[in-house]
């Protein structure tokens, strides 16, 4: 036994001068057990993914972007699935690999290159990925391959055929209001190499609201493109909301491109191969790519009152300073909306201030994220409650509702109720006490007998003298009356002088930091002050309607709606908008001939 025990000691080495582990008994394992499995379980509905292709129909010899999207991780055993039917997968390299973090979740998106081979259809398999220590199934999806050459909208007409740009927008048909983000790629022949490329003029797409969004670090990746192996490389990226239904029509584009071409020499040299075997030269070329469509469809019918337009993915948080304050201490409610629509055009829910509050009109801030796939942002509206006296009062919950595009139904989303306890005596006055110099009330019974011995002149002297302050003070208000009268700030007054400010403002915002902003800001006032249409970032479809309703004819309203979006383009893509000076002489003239109509009852 000392022997066996001497040996087991040795064999155990440095470790047997330590003390012995304690190990614990089972039963004290299993509420340890239960928590890491409920620590390590809480977070798994979070985790999914899907997949979605860039056309459900393609040609032969066109290429379809296929994209897995996954949620609370960044994945493992992803890789390009397998192809069937007519598709081919261009390249087991992915086409883009994005991983953004969006309100403390992971999302990762990766991509990947099929082909057209023939006529028919074809699948991209499904299959198994694992997010998150979770294992998730992949559905397969179909695409339709046509017979036939592929259209000319894929390069344009006359163009080189080694160096061209398309755009390649995310969907081809959508509804009013949802997001579509278009790519524009730049392919070309491995002999070319492009250095710089920037956007020459103006871009329109009329009918949509327009959002840049950064492209990122660009690097060429393989495609095949009727049947050629080509490079391509995404050099602008720009998010659409249609503003209304029908054929969204996007304008060619034109970009300078700066390359450099490597070419084989043939000098007469019979060294030229050894120590110059090759010749690069530098270029500028000129590309455009071709106007594309995307068809528009209207929302459904049966939205709800507290739909205002809003149309994406979206979540709600309430939040308050204050829950307990004094009587005539403001109270702040924000309220943030964060989603991937058209964050910049959200309108706030309608909040209800309970009974013996003054309430503001909400303030509004707005943060947008331009980065990755897809346009997000967080709006927050900031309500100011101002309690006019004590008690306990509750503010309701209000509702918002938005369309989501991915399910096709309109979704409510609702503040959170708030409970406010006001201490404090009421602010209103309390009721005066009455005037010794006021009127005296009347009396039920009067003797209105003459006092004997008093002459006519005594009482008339008197009334007179008690007379003339009164006189006096009359004339005192009359006057300042006047006077305000005169200095008021009225609608009509305001009207009457809505183009010399306007004219004013807009020579200001040519020297000003932001002068498509001023431009804007000088049009919206002339508008809210000389037709009552409302000062506030409307929508082209509603700014449209109230252009309309305040009697403006079809053409002087469409001359005003391109000046705004023209400040828009300056805006939000600089260098698309046109000289800031050319766009506010415009929007001066056309305050000009909205100032010329005749003024309504």
């Amino acid at each position: 036994m000392g022997a066996r025990r001497r040996r087991r000691h040795r064999s155990l080495g440095p470790w047997a001068s330590r003390p012995p582990l304690l190990i614990p008994r089972p039963a004290a394992l299993i509420p340890l057990l239960a928590l890491l499995a409920f620590l390590g379980a809480a977070p798994v509905e979070a985790q999914s993914a899907n997949a979605t292709v860039s056309a459900q129909t393609v040609r032969v010899g066109e290429t379809v972007r296929y994209t897995v999207t996954m949620r609370g991780g960044r994945g493992r055993r992803v890789g390009p699935p397998l192809a069937s039917g007519a598709l081919q997968l261009v390249s087991a390299r992915p086409a883009s690999d994005i991983t953004t973090s969006f309100n403390g979740e992971v999302e990762r998106q990766v991509a990947w290159l099929y082909e057209g081979t023939r006529p028919g259809s074809g699948r991209i398999g499904r299959f198994r990925a694992e997010v998150g220590g979770r294992d998730v199934l992949i559905d397969e999806v179909e695409v339709t391959v046509q017979g036939g050459p592929p259209p000319a909208a894929s390069r344009p007409a006359g163009s080189s055929t080694e160096l061209f740009v398309r755009a390649e927008p995310s969907r081809q048909t959508a509804v009013v209001g949802q997001q579509i983000v278009v790519d524009y790629v730049l392919y070309f022949e491995p002999q070319i190499r492009p250095r710089q490329t920037s956007a020459v003029g103006t871009w329109d797409a009329r009918g949509a609201w327009r959002e840049e969004m950064e492209v990122g670090a660009a690097y060429p990746r393989p495609a095949t493109l009727g049947g050629r192996s080509l490079e391509a490389v995404t050099i602008r990226r720009v998010a659409l909301f249609p503003t209304r239904a029908g054929t969204l029509e996007l304008s060619p584009m034109e970009f300078t491109v700066d390359l450099v071409r490597t070419d084989r020499s043939f000098s007469n040299d019979p060294f030229a191969p050894f120590f110059s075997p090759f010749t690069q030269r530098v270029e500028d070329r000129d590309v455009t790519a071709p106007a594309a469509t995307i068809e528009v469809r209207p929302l459904p019918d049966g939205a709800p009152p507290s739909f205002a337009g809003a149309v994406g993915q979206f979540e709600m948080t309430t939040t308050v300073d204050e829950t307990s304050v004094e009587a005539g201490d403001p109270v702040r409610i924000r309220v943030a909306l964060r989603g991937d629509g058209n964050v910049a055009t959200l309108e706030a829910p309608g909040l209800e201030a309970p009974p013996g509050f003054d309430a503001y009109d909400p303030r509004e801030e707005r943060e947008l994220f331009r980065s990755g796939r897809t346009f997000s942002g967080v709006k927050t509206f900031t309500y100011t409650l101002v309690p006019q006296g004590g008690g306990r009062f509750d503010v309701p919950a209000a509702p918002w509702t938005y369309f989501d595009p991915t399910d096709g139904r309109y979704k409510t989303l609702r503040t959170e109720p708030v409970e406010i306890a006001v201490e404090g005596p009421a602010l209103a006055a309390v009721e005066a006490a009455p005037d010794p110099d006021g009127p005296a009330g009347l009396e039920a019974a009067a003797d209105w007998r003459r006092a004997p011995g008093r002459p006519l002149w005594l009482w008339a002297a008197l009334g007179g003298g008690l007379a003339l302050p009164a006189l006096a003070l009359g004339l005192f208000l009359a006057a300042r009356a006047g006077r305000e009268r005169l200095t008021a700030d009225t609608p009509a007054r305001r009207s009457r002088r809505a183009l010399a400010a306007a004219r004013a403002r807009l020579r200001d915002a040519r020297s000003a930091a932001d002068p498509f902003a001023e431009v804007e800001a000088a049009v919206r006032a002339f508008l809210a002050d000389r037709l009552g249409v409302p000062d506030a970032p409307l929508d082209a479809a509603r700014l449209e309607t109230a252009l309309d309703e305040a009697g403006v004819p079809d053409d002087l309203r469409a001359r005003t709606l391109a000046v705004l979006e023209a400040c828009a383009r300056g805006r939000y893509a600089p260098g698309l908008g046109g000289p800031p000076d050319a766009v506010a002489a415009e929007a001066e003239r056309s305050l000009e001939a909205l100032d010329s109509l005749p003024a309504r009852a």
